[in-house]
Formats: structure tokens, sequence, C-alpha cells
């Protein structure tokens, strides 16, 4: 006799008999069964909760992108003001924070320089985009992995350079080290950055569209690699930051192509307004097409990936704001920011609210800066390209009289003095519209922080109350079965003594704080 436990042997043949339905019982019984889907209405909340996501996700990337935006602008605007109060200070005694600004504008001018000086935007694309499509998809990968992990490592390694223990205690000697440290990590971080946008340029302007269509489907394996594995929160959460941050870098870098392809399709000179925008829109829609496209299946990708984890995980889309007010906390001073008092009466750390919120996204501002600039710069200079004029044309007074060589020369250097005049105007112009946006944006982050934090106490316990809900979809009977198999398999037997069993707090949780997976 079989001890199987799935299976016993009858123990009569009329036992056999009685369990055994003819085949017109069998048809009787298929045609009057009642489907169970219908009785388990319970899983149509699986379905809600699966079209809430989009919208839900979007609320925390757009939040989170105005977030990076802040920091982002807060190099170009802000760093500098605080960099030169610091050094007319210098003669005093400099605390902490005021090094911290100095060393950090360093670092910034250092960077851009470097950029400037021995890199070749167009000597790159043109080396990349000799390459096949196999090798084209090998860089894609390669460059999203030198990112997060030039980012993991520089965040140690600007964290290390501007604590306060650094500025305070540590000789010159020591600071000169992990300034040279932070360097050469900038360095690497903005040629990751350089030669992504190359890549995606090559991508996006390839005729046959075979680039574009490599690179959107490299995309959608983003979902292979996420949604077939079990999260929790904690790794929600660092799969949202990075999203945030991914969404942000290719909106930018798509900005600066589309730019870039509409300064070369004008053709207009001493203009800083293609002429394109006035022509027609044909060139408009050929720029921005594979552009918007780009970006909407990056989006679609964010959207079925998050809906597939939070359907399998049973995680409720109010998750997404708590999420919101983690980042929101950030923006507001721990002094004020549980009290609603103004900004100014807080205190904040060297690092300021801005360095904050950059290492709870892991988003490298200061690499991203020094990379815009050197686009910038080039962009520019394709903006006062000269190239249509023929210099080997001979010139019409060139057998003339000498003072009109002499007109010729004080007319050449008066509208080089005016074209520098002009370049200045529009430098110091373009700064203050930085500016402006940087602090409207950020008065109204601040305010939209402390709105959040009146409201955190109640969707903080919304939270809580959630954790002890039966999971979504979920039966009585298949509770049962999760918590028999919960049991049998938490015996204290198999762990391995003194392992680490705690687990970080989400208030605590930055992208790169190792839970599950570093994303």
């Amino acid at each position: 006799m079989s001890h199987d436990f799935y299976y016993s042997e009858p123990s009569s043949p009329q036992e056999t008999h009685s369990v055994t339905p003819s085949l017109l019982d069998y048809l009787k019984d298929e045609l009057s069964c009642v489907d169970a889907a219908e009785t388990e209405n319970y899983k149509s909340e699986r379905v809600s909760n699966f079209l809430k996501i989009p919208l839900a996700i979007e609320k925390v990337i757009a939040f989170g992108s105005l977030v990076c935006l802040d920091s982002f602008l807060h190099t170009f605007t802000i760093l500098p003001l605080r960099g030169l109060i610091a050094v007319k200070n210098a003669p005093k005694r400099l605390n902490a924070s005021q090094k911290s600004d100095i060393l950090k504008l360093t670092l910034f001018l250092l960077l851009s320089t470097f950029l400037l000086l021995y890199t070749e935007p167009s000597r790159m694309y043109h080396g990349v985009r000799g390459q096949d499509n196999v090798k084209l998809y090998v860089i894609f990968n390669a460059l999203e992995i030198a990112d997060r992990l030039c980012c993991s490592i520089g965040q140690d390694i600007l964290d290390t350079l501007f604590s306060r223990a650094s500025l305070t205690q540590a000789p010159t000697t020591t600071l000169v080290v992990y300034l040279l440290l932070a360097l050469v990590y900038g360095i690497a971080h903005s040629l990751v950055f350089l030669y992504q946008l190359v890549a995606l340029n090559v991508a996006v302007n390839s005729y046959d569209n075979a680039l574009l269509t490599l690179l959107i489907s490299n995309q959608f394996v983003e979902i292979k690699g996420s949604v077939f594995k079990r999260f929790d929160k904690e790794s929600l959460f660092q799969i949202t930051c990075a999203d945030i941050v991914e969404r942000f870098q290719l909106m930018l870098m798509l900005g600066v192509i589309a730019f870039r392809n509409l300064i070369e399709l004008s053709g207009s000179d001493f203009t800083y307004l293609p002429s394109a925008f006035i022509r027609s829109n044909t060139q408009l829609e050929m720029i921005f097409s594979p552009v918007l496209l780009v970006i909407m299946s990056e989006m679609a990708v964010d959207w079925l990936k998050h809906a597939f984890i939070t359907k399998f995980m049973h995680i409720r889309p109010s998750i997404y704001a708590r999420f919101i007010d983690l980042l929101a906390g950030d923006l507001v001073p721990e002094s004020v920011g549980r009290k609603g008092r103004s900004l100014s009466s807080g205190s904040s750390s060297p690092g300021g609210l801005s360095a904050r919120i950059s290492r709870r996204l892991g988003f490298a501002s200061i690499p991203m800066g020094a990379f815009v600039v050197r686009v910038s710069v080039q962009a520019l200079g394709m903006l006062n390209d000269s190239s249509t004029i023929d210099e080997c044309a001979p010139s019409s007074h060139s057998n003339g009289m000498s003072q009109d060589v002499a007109h010729e020369l004080t007319h050449s250097i008066s509208h080089v003095t005016l074209q520098w005049c002009l370049r200045l105007l529009v430098g110091v112009v373009a700064w203050l519209v930085l500016l402006a946006v940087k602090l409207l944006l950020g008065v109204r982050l601040h305010a939209f922080a402390l709105h959040r934090q009146t409201d955190t106490a109640a969707r903080t316990a919304e939270d809580v109350l959630t954790n002890l809900q039966t999971p979504i979809g979920e039966s009585e009977a298949y509770k049962d079965q999760r918590i028999d198999t919960k049991i049998s398999l938490s015996s204290h037997a198999d762990d391995v003594p003194n392992a680490p069993k705690g687990k970080i707090p989400l208030e605590q949780l930055s992208r790169y704080d190792m839970v599950k997976r570093i994303w």
C-alpha cells in the first residue's frame, strides 16, 4: 500500500464506484456549477488599483523631477553666490558651511574647465555613430551601469569631503586628497553623462530608426528585470527614486538634443531664436517626434512596471503618497519641519537642503551641471557660427588706401567687442532668469512641503492600518494557507547565529542603501 500524502487506495470496490461519476453526471455538474470568479468580488480591487497606478506614479515622478530641477538650478544660481560670499569672508575664520561652499564651487569650476578643454562632443558623436547596432546596445547598458556605480561611490566621496568633521578637524592635506578623489569621480561621471548624450543623440538621429527601436526595446527589457521578483515597500521606494532621476536626466538630455537639432536645421546666424520657430512646423515635427516617442515609451515602461509590482506584492497605490511625504520632508529643516516656522529660523547641515534631497534621490547635481555647461557652450558656439561667410573671397578694399584698411580693422574690432558685450548681456540675463526660476520654484516646493507635513501623521496611520489589512485579492482560504506556510518556514533553527535582522525605516532609506537590490 502506498503512503503518498495526496493519494489513498480505496478500501472496497463500492467506494471506487461511488466516487467515479458517470459521463451524464459529469456533464450535469459542468453545466450547473457556479463560476468561482463571480463569487470572488474581492479581486476587483486589484483591477482598480492597477488602473490607479499611472496617476499615482506620475505624481511622485513629477514632484521628484521638480526637486531635481531645484537641486540642478542650485548649482548654477545659489552655489556661485554662496561661494563668492565665502571667498569675500576668506580673511576671517570660515565656518564649515562656508568651506563647503568654496569646495563645491571649486569642484564645479574644475569639472567645467576640464570638459571644456579636453572633450570634443562632435568627435565623440562620430566615434559612437560608426559602431554597429550590437555594440551600441552594449554601450547603452554599460553607460547605465556606470552611471549607477559612479553615483553610488560619488555620494560617499562627496559626503566625506563636505562633512563637518572633515571641514573642521581634518588637516589640509587630507582635504586636498578628498578634493582630488572628488575631482576624479566628477570627471568620470561627467564623461558618462556626455557619452550617454552622444549615444542617445545617435539613436534619435538615426536614418532608418533602427537605433531608436533598439533604444525603446531596451527600455521595455526593464520590465522583465523588475516585475517577476519579490519586493517590499523599501525596494519600491528605491525603484521610484531611480525612476525619478532617470526621467529627469532623460528629459534634460532629450531637450539638449532637440535644441541642437533646431540650431543645425535652422542655420540662422547671429540669432538667438532659431528661424524654425517662425518658418514652418515641419522641422519641429521632425525634431520632436522621436523625442516624444522616447519619453512616451519611458512613461509606459514606468506605468507597467509599477502596476505589476504593486499587483504581485499586494501594495496599494496609497504608498506613493507616503513617498511624496518622505521627499517633501527633506525640503524642510528638521528644526522647522514639524513646527511650521519659516525656513530662515531653522538651521541646516553644511551640505544644505539641496544636498540632502540629492542624496536621498541619488542625483549627482555637480557632475550634471558641469556636463550641461559643456554642451551649452557648444550650442552657443553653433548659434554664433559665421561659417556662411566666405573667408576666401577677395576683399573689395584689397587695393584700397591704407586708411581703408585701418577703417576695416577698427570696424572689425568694434564688431567683435559688440559681440562679446552682447554675449555677456545674454549670459547675465539668462542667469537672472534662472535665479528667478530657482527662487520661485524653491518657495513653492517649500510651501508644498510644509503643507504635506501637516497631513503626514494621518497618512502614516493609514499606512500602518493598510499593513494590517488582508492583502489585495486574497481569499480566506489562501490567507490560512499563507499563514501556515509562514509558520512552518519561520523556525529559528534555520537562521544563521547573530545575523542582522534589523529593517531600515522608510524615513531613513536612501536610493543606494542595500535592501534587496541596488536600483
